[in-house]
């Protein structure tokens, strides 16, 4: 009798180590998937275009939010949907340019972790219930603009990027949207402020995603992409890094021109990011080598925040 239970209590152990074993295996496959998912919708780009759908709402809103937090958090899902499904198709559309650059190699598609397939459902799948979600709690003009941005990106953008160096023009564009989908999913209507939100982000993203460009040069080229410091003159690119900077920190002066709570608080704001943001593209100017772009680059990424916060806390 001993030894058949002792029997016995070697198959139940064995029984458990390989349930147990099973069950880490399956965690381990699942946490890749959402891993692979999560590359899929660029997490930290959709991130920060989200933020500028919300503080978009909130420039917006006339009210306290927590009498809408509902309709808020229902824009900002649809919202987020939309943005991921945008990045999704980009990446379908880039797969194998995506397999060439060093920096994209290893995102799900061109690593062979996720089908063609999957990843174009999974697309469509968030495109159509973000669109749906902003047209059942929005309204008709901030689902336009959402679709719109989805549709400038990913057909006009993305294949532009390989035929001309204006691709940032349109990219742009869409890019700049967002707020102002934040802003009409509160007023329904588009005026000078909700101008000026899209003017801000619209004039930021070009030394934002120049710094980027030019950091990845190497990348870019083999790629084909005709972004202009892949294919322009080194004098070219700092100049145009340069006016598109100054143009940012003068459409930011705009809230001065309302009537704001505290305008001392955003002048002092504005002026410190823009110094910052100037400071940091006549340095690249100066001396455009990695160091300086990369410079740039967390110099751009800090100020687009800065600003928008300092307009909501000053209104």
């Amino acid at each position: 009798m001993t030894g058949r239970g002792q029997g016995m209590r070697t198959i139940v152990t064995d029984l458990t180590a390989t349930t147990q074993h099973k069950s880490i295996v399956g965690l381990k496959a699942v946490g890749a998937k959402v891993a692979d998912y999560l590359q899929l919708i660029k997490l930290k780009l959709s991130a920060l275009v989200l933020f500028t759908v919300a503080l978009g709402y909130l420039l917006a809103l006339r009210n306290s939010l927590s009498l809408v937090i509902g309709h808020w958090s229902l824009t900002l899902l649809g919202s987020f949907l939309v943005i991921a499904a945008a990045n999704a198709f980009n990446q379908v559309w880039e797969r194998e340019v995506d397999g060439r650059m060093r920096r994209t190699m290893n995102r799900p598609l061109p690593a062979e972790r996720m089908s063609v397939k999957e990843a174009f459902c999974a697309a469509i799948l968030m495109a159509l219930v973000g669109l749906t979600t902003l047209a059942l709690t929005t309204n008709w003009l901030t689902t336009f603009l959402a679709g719109l941005a989805l549709g400038l990106y990913v057909l006009a953008y993305t294949p532009l990027k390989q035929r001309t160096e204006f691709c940032t023009l349109v990219g742009a564009v869409a890019g700049a949207l967002p707020p102002v989908m934040g802003w009409t999913a509160v007023r329904g209507e588009i005026n000078g402020e909700a101008v000026a939100l899209f003017a801000l982000q619209f004039l930021w993203q070009f030394p934002h995603f120049w710094a980027i460009a030019w950091l990845y040069r190497d990348d870019y080229q083999r790629a084909g992409f005709r972004m202009l410091p892949v294919c322009g003159a080194v004098e070219t690119v700092t100049r145009q890094v340069f006016s598109y900077s100054v143009a940012t920190v003068l459409v930011s002066l705009y809230p001065l021109l309302m009537p704001l709570r505290m305008p001392e608080v955003y002048l002092t704001a504005a002026a410190s990011a823009g110094t910052w943001l100037l400071w940091a593209t006549l340095q690249f100017g100066d001396n455009p080598n990695r160091r300086m772009a990369r410079r740039l680059l967390i110099t751009a990424d800090a100020y687009l925040p800065l600003v928008l916060l300092a307009w909501l806390f000053a209104r």
